[in-house]
């Protein structure tokens, strides 16, 4: 200091406004940073949304927030609302997303592994907008982690007890195995004779085998030659066969129509219809009819009795 003024160093002043500067531009870094990681925009705002659960299910802050696998947010705060004890999780996503009104959140992700994030479901994209600060209701319903979870217990209470009667099923049968007086024993011994036997029966029969599947190998191909060779007279045979059943079929329609008039006729008959008709169905008329056979008969015993009585009265211009 000379003459009462004071001495500034410039040197000075020009270190701290770099250390000043240093911690904005790492402030912002880091405030970037964390954007970034969190896929936000780096420089628009950000939408704030809240949520309650029953269950956080291992939710905290910085998970992320999803919609239809998309990235969109992450967790702000989990904390427990004390008007309800509800889990109340705030959270904020991309500012350009529009979350219609009906839309759900939920809590998905396995909590053991630490992969545990919140999917959001959007509503009818028709319906009106969340504004920020907004709430959205939770789907609490099970999934499939919660439920494995919630059952993992049972399960493996269920697959101890059926292990425990494997193995006591494996110690039975191996104590079975182990005793040659045993039924599974015997049993086996009985299957291993008789595949023995099977075996020797194939090897001895081999050649036999052989020459049948040769035969009919044969007999295959002679076949092939024959239909081959005689392809034309087959073509024949069959058109002559198809001809036969055409006209068999043509008689069967006539045989059927015959049939249908046979019926008619016999329909008529049974209900009166017509002279056979009446005379089956009137008795009188029997009685006539026989009646007046009889008198013909008696007419002609007389006849043949007495044929003086008949041809005294007759001339012999009648007669002849």
């Amino acid at each position: 200091m000379q003459n009462g003024s004071v001495d500034i160093n410039p040197m000075k002043y020009a270190n701290e406004l770099k250390v000043g500067v240093s911690i904005i531009l790492s402030t912002l870094i880091f405030i970037l940073g964390i954007r970034f990681f969190e896929d936000l925009p780096l420089f628009r705002g950000t939408k704030q949304l809240e949520t309650e659960f029953t269950d956080a299910a291992g939710l905290i802050s910085g998970n992320q927030v999803r919609v239809n696998g998309v990235n969109v947010g992450s967790i702000n705060e989990v904390w427990i609302n004390p008007e309800n004890n509800r889990v109340r999780v705030q959270f904020h996503v991309k500012n350009d997303l529009v979350v219609p009104e009906g839309s759900l959140t939920k809590i998905t992700g396995f909590d053991a592994l630490g992969v545990v994030r919140m999917d959001m479901t959007l509503g009818d994209p028709t319906h009106p907008p969340i504004e920020s600060g907004g709430f959205v209701p939770a789907d609490e319903t099970e999934d499939l982690f919660t439920s494995l979870t919630s059952r993992a217990p049972a399960l493996v209470n269920r697959v101890d007890s059926v292990l425990v009667g494997l193995d006591a099923t494996l110690r039975t049968t191996h104590t079975l195995l182990d005793d040659p007086d045993s039924d599974v024993r015997q049993t086996l011994v009985s299957v291993r004779t008789s595949l023995t036997t099977l075996s020797e029966l194939v090897q001895a029969q081999k050649g036999r085998l052989t020459g049948i599947l040769a035969n009919t190998e044969h007999l295959t191909g002679n076949l092939d030659t024959l239909l081959t060779e005689q392809g034309d007279s087959m073509g024949v045979a069959v058109h002559n066969l198809n001809q036969v059943l055409l006209r068999l079929d043509r008689n069967l329609e006539t045989f059927e129509s015959t049939n249908a008039s046979l019926d008619r006729i016999i329909a008529k008959i049974d209900n009166g219809e017509g002279t056979i008709g009446r005379l089956i169905n009137d008795e009188s008329m029997y009685v006539k009819l026989d009646s007046t056979l009889d008198g013909v008969n008696t007419l002609l015993l007389d006849f043949q009795t007495h044929p003086r009585k008949y041809l005294r009265e007759l001339k012999l211009v009648d007669l002849f």
